[in-house]
């Protein structure tokens, strides 16, 4: 919603915000189909039931959900096939617009509003594409229907309002996803419903409304401003949007979310990032990422760039700087800038000498493995302290967590379980795993059980905070019998929604979805493991109830059953299953498929290296049983390609008086320690970064 709504000059609406008053709704839902508010004459909101025709489809209006930008957002579903949608109601109200700038703008809004990219290349880059958009001829009203329920998740300054200042690491995270989104949007080749192709576009209205918070913890990027100021009462005018302001932008919602307000409650005004004492609690790497994409110093030149730079922050704790004046005596900064580059050029003279006649160490820390170098080294240099005690976590039952606590990545004799139940041993803090089947209650009800959990779940655990540790994911996999194998005959993949169509009984036959494929009855089994039912539920059947409905009656089996039968050649040749990765990866008689979502190309979750050394994706005429070729696709994982990976975290209470409010962030730095990724890694997890083949872990964990 804007700071000042624009219909205000318009309506006496007793709030002075008319697209966000309750009088309109509360019109609606007292006078069924009700046109105008009973106080201030301005458009109701639609009424339950009313359905909107198109030229793609027809939607009914569920429920009113909220005003946001310049629009109201509703639940709703295409009447066809009853899949969700959520329709954004734009008004053209007769007091704001007369009858030439009304129409102008409704035909404008069809032409212009969706894009598409033409080579249909791109992976989802988390940018909420209208599906439709509809301008009614018979009232003041424009909708904009866009497919599934993504688009009515909670945008950020719901979340800002709701908890307040953001983690470092959380905005990092963030802005790396949206910068991602604007880098696919500043340069990609775009066609517009018009069929008009421009390359690249800026997004014009970025803020906190305009970006939307899904449960997996993606942002996705909505309400451009092509289309949203169409809707901005004249004389309000705009000019053309650059992608330059679209960095800004983003600074400035970065900076409201480190911050913990995106309001001044004295001055009724956005906090000013010139203000150097609203810095003073920021991580200095992050604060002088921002400062360049706000423009304050150098700014990028690109979103790319931009991007690039802030996966290169230093992790390690960096010592703390005073926020630097913008506004200072510039001939007293050049001599200082002029004395450090001599002192410079003298140090690199120095070191070019010594370099010549000192012996040469061996070469590593190549760029690939930057992030890597960059952490902690070992369980022992990670700075917080925990007092002696015993400090329980948990995790799901038979999930993720519970099966890498079970391996031994180091020697046989030593889990996982043994080697983090007291990391270090010159600290007498025990980290103790306890089995319990939902630790949703156990990590929020004052600690009473445990103190933290490890889960991907996070979705699932209210009024905490989380830090992601590595990265999970689900494999759909195939029996790769040389008599009917049907890995080769589906060409190695398969679509997200081939999946769902599988496992809710709406195939029979592999030829149903292709003449081509074997003449092989389809036999699903559901796994039994909580975690990777939840996340399939999530990914694959978006939460729906009617199709996880069809999705329960599948006959379940054990994982590694189902695995131990294809061994044994006892699974069915047209039997599909799925499982985590780290319980299928290294299993070499059921093939994972690529898979894909919609028209994005297919990806690979297993990688294979080459004789030069190259990793590139799997195929069916890899010999998989050469286990020490192959490793997860850290990038696909890490980039939220892969369509169902997920990250694995430590999640912990929002509550500073209560013992995980400190022991899962410690558990979570130890984890992220080079010695600690590789142990992931070891285990069969997705490491947060890309980890050197030849890395030797620490003497004190090698003799812990």
């Amino acid at each position: 919603m804007p700071t000042t709504d624009p219909f205000s000059r318009s309506y006496d609406c007793w709030q002075n915000a008319p697209l966000s008053c309750d009088r309109p709704l509360k019109t609606a839902q007292d006078v069924p189909n009700a046109n105008f508010c009973s106080h201030c004459a301005f458009p109701a909101t639609l009424s339950k039931q009313v359905e909107i025709r198109g030229s793609r489809g027809v939607y009914r209006v569920l429920e009113f959900v909220r005003s946001q930008g310049m629009g109201r957002l509703y639940k709703g579903v295409r009447v066809s096939d009853g899949s969700p949608v959520v329709i954004k109601e734009y008004l053209l109200p007769s007091r704001c617009f007369n009858a030439e700038e009304a129409q102008e703008r409704k035909a404008t809004f069809t032409q212009i509003a969706g894009t598409r990219s033409i080579d249909n290349q791109s992976p989802d880059f988390r940018l909420i594409v209208p599906w439709e958009a509809i301008a009614d001829r018979q009232s003041d009203r424009c909708y904009l229907i866009t497919l599934g329920d993504v688009a009515i998740a909670p945008n950020l300054s719901q979340v800002l309002q709701q908890n307040g200042e953001m983690p470092t690491e959380r905005v990092r995270d963030w802005l790396a996803q949206v910068l991602q989104t604007l880098h696919f949007l500043h340069t990609q080749k775009l066609q517009l419903p018009s069929g008009r192709v421009r390359t690249g576009m800026a997004h014009g209205n970025l803020n906190l409304e305009s970006l939307i918070l899904t449960r997996n913890s993606y942002i996705y990027t909505c309400d451009l401003a092509s289309w949203e100021r169409l809707f901005d009462p004249p004389p309000n005018t705009f000019a053309a949007p650059e992608p330059a302001q679209d960095l800004v932008a983003l600074g400035h919602v970065a900076f409201y979310l480190g911050l913990g307000r995106a309001m001044e409650s004295t001055s009724e005004q956005p906090p000013d990032p010139h203000d150097t004492q609203l810095w003073s609690n920021t991580d200095p790497a992050l604060r002088e990422f921002l400062y360049h994409l706000l423009g304050l110093e150098t700014p990028f030149p690109s979103a790319e760039v931009a991007r690039q730079a802030l996966l290169k922050l230093s992790s390690a704790k960096l010592a703390v700087t005073a926020p630097r004046t913008h506004k200072g005596k510039r001939l007293k900064k050049r001599r200082r800038q002029l004395l450090w580059l001599v002192g410079l050029l003298l140090v690199l003279l120095l070191g070019g000498l010594l370099w010549l006649v000192l012996p040469k160490p061996p070469q590593i820390k190549g760029t690939e493995f930057a992030e890597f170098w960059r952490l902690v080294p070992s369980f022992k240099e990670v700075n917080t302290i925990l007092p002696p005690g015993s400090y329980p976590y948990t995790a799901e039952e038979d999930g993720t967590w519970t099966t890498v606590l079970g391996k031994t990545p180091l020697r046989r004799d030593r889990t996982l379980n043994d080697i983090l139940t007291r990391p270090r041993t010159d600290i007498a803090a025990e980290f103790n795993y306890i089995k319990h089947e939902f630790p949703v209650s156990t990590t929020i009800e004052q600690n009473k059980q445990a103190n933290f959990a490890v889960t991907s779940l996070i979705d699932k655990l209210p009024d905490t905070l989380d830090k992601p540790i590595a990265f999970d994911g689900l494999l759909v996999f195939v029996p790769t019998y040389k008599s009917q194998n049907l890995p080769t005959a589906l060409e190695g993949k398969i679509s997200i929604e081939d999946v769902q169509k599988i496992f809710t009984g709406q195939v029979k036959n592999w030829q149903d979805l292709n003449p081509n494929l074997p003449n092989l009855k389809v036999i699903p089994y559901r796994p039994v493991e909580l975690e990777a039912l939840k996340i399939f539920e999530q990914k694959v059947l978006n939460d729906r109830p009617e199709l996880i409905a069809k999705f329960e009656q599948v006959e379940q089996r054990p994982t590694s059953e189902t695995i131990r039968a294809t061994e044994f050649l006892q699974l069915e040749p047209g039997a599909i299953s799925f499982g985590t990765l780290v319980q299928t990866w290294n299993q070499c008689k059921v093939y994972p498929l690529a898979l894909a979502r919609g028209k994005e190309q297919p990806v690979q979750a297993l990688l294979r290296r080459t004789t030069e050394g190259k990793l590139i994706p799997i195929t069916p005429a890899s010999d998989r049983c050469r286990k020490t070729e192959f490793s997860p696709n850290i990038d696909a994982f890490r980039d939220r390609t892969y369509p169902l990976g997920f990250p694995l975290a430590i999640v912990y209470p929002n509550d500073n008086s209560l013992p995980g409010f400190k022991s899962g962030p410690m558990f979570a730095d130890l984890l992220k320690t080079r010695d600690g990724q590789y142990l992931l890694q070891q285990n069969g997890l997705v490491p947060l970064q890309s980890i050197p083949r030849d890395y030797k872990p620490s003497e004190s964990l090698l003799h812990s």
